[in-house]
């Protein structure tokens, strides 16, 4: 071996370990975390200029300039008080926390108020706030008194909301649409005229552990929405739950009693998953003031353990093991006296009409069908079963005085 090779050998060595050693001499520093950025928000106290926001004794006046001056990953902390000065509808930005007091849920922080959005879905609407993506809503109270007043509006995004109380809204407290995938945790929905909440369209989302009291109905789920409803209790509304259209929500472990009509309704072509031999629904559907579950529809829906009352079942419903509700049937459109049934509701001087007409009809249970009348002074219930063997009528619901009454030949 030549000198000269030796020497270039020598040297490519001692680059080598000259740049091992700086590969252990320099080592990549981790990446630290990010910090969210705390935007501080008050109405009594606040300034809306660009040298406050940044703690709670120098907060901004409203939430729509704060909303200025956020970036990605912002919290903006609402102190308690009504926020009814704001640029409505509130517009969230994607990734934006908007938190009052989780711990009360929003009991004293309070958006009141509402302004126009077009909705890609559903044309004009009023609401109080937009929901964007990966947004958090947390501890607070929302109310739009509005005509067709909304409170949260969620438009194909996936935001948590979280802690808060949804009262007094003209229509709804939230409203999905789109493509819409929330998550609805541990909410209060309360007196709300329409809706608790309104899912829509081909929306999902989970809805989960919250209260609905004294709304119109509980929740109204439509169109080819699927949403997991579990955990709920569903009480003291008008209907519990309204399931329309082709949608089929997923219903588990919900408390739907004491609703002053119905517990849950299926109409048009709806087609629930409220519990199967496999997978059973344990939810607790009773006391309800008409039906604890009325199927509507021509589907066979199966309702298999549940804890429900099968006499106060209406429609094509299994309920499991030996239990199978009566498969009542509506009366079809035919009201002529061809029916035998509909000649004795006449002979009892009672008017047939179509089931589909709305909330101001009686409806009795002959022969294993179910059949519409118009209201009567001696029919104080809102639905009857006829007993053939005895010509009596017996209330499905508590009737003073008349839990059973003949009338005339037989009834």
């Amino acid at each position: 071996m030549s000198s000269q090779f030796r020497s270039k050998t020598s040297v490519l060595l001692a680059n080598l370990a000259i740049s091992s050693s700086l590969i252990v001499t320099f080592p990549v520093q981790a990446q630290l975390p990010t910090v969210a950025q705390v935007i501080y928000v008050d109405p009594a106290i606040g300034v809306n200029t660009a040298e406050a926001g940044t703690s709670a004794t120098t907060p901004y006046k409203t939430i729509t300039f704060a909303l200025s001056q956020t970036k990605p990953g912002s919290v903006i902390q609402l102190a308690p008080g009504n926020y009814s000065s704001e640029t409505f509808p509130i517009l969230l930005k994607p990734g934006i926390t908007l938190r009052g007091d989780e711990s009360s849920k929003g009991r004293r922080v309070v958006i009141s108020g509402g302004g126009i959005y077009i909705s890609r879905t559903f044309a004009k609407q009023n609401i109080t706030i937009l929901a964007d993506q990966d947004t958090t809503i947390a501890g607070i109270t929302v109310t739009n008194t509005n005509e067709r007043g909304t409170g949260l509006w969620v438009e194909s995004s996936n935001p948590k909301i979280i802690n808060n109380t949804f009262t007094n809204n003209f229509r709804e407290g939230v409203f999905v649409t789109g493509t819409g995938n929330p998550q609805v945790e541990n909410n209060q929905f309360v007196q709300n005229s329409a809706n608790g909440i309104a899912i829509t369209k081909s929306s999902r989302g989970e809805i989960r552990n919250n209260l609905f009291q004294n709304n119109g109905f509980g929740l109204a789920i439509g169109d080819t929405s699927t949403p997991l409803i579990t955990e709920n209790q569903i009480v003291q509304n008008k209907d519990g739950m309204v399931i329309s259209e082709s949608a089929k929500p997923l219903l588990r472990k919900n408390v739907i009693q004491n609703n002053q009509r119905d517990g849950i309704v299926l109409i048009l072509n709806a087609s629930p998953d409220l519990g199967t031999n496999n997978n059973p629904g344990s939810n607790s559907i009773s006391n309800n003031g008409r039906y604890n579950l009325y199927n509507a529809t021509k589907n066979f829906i199966s309702a298999v353990g549940n804890n429900v009352d099968a006499s106060r079942i209406a429609g094509s419903v299994e309920i499991g093991n030996s239990q199978r509700s009566t498969p009542y049937s509506s009366q079809s459109d035919d009201l002529s006296a061809n029916d035998p049934n509909i000649a004795l509701l006449q002979k009892w001087e009672l008017t047939p009409i179509s089931c589909a007409s709305g909330s101001q009809v009686i409806t009795i249970m002959m022969g294993g069908k179910q059949y519409c009348v118009m209201p009567h002074p001696d029919l104080t219930a809102n639905s009857y079963e006829y007993n053939q063997s005895n010509g009596n009528l017996k209330a499905l619901v508590n009737s003073p005085n008349r839990a059973s009454r003949p009338k005339k030949e037989g009834l």
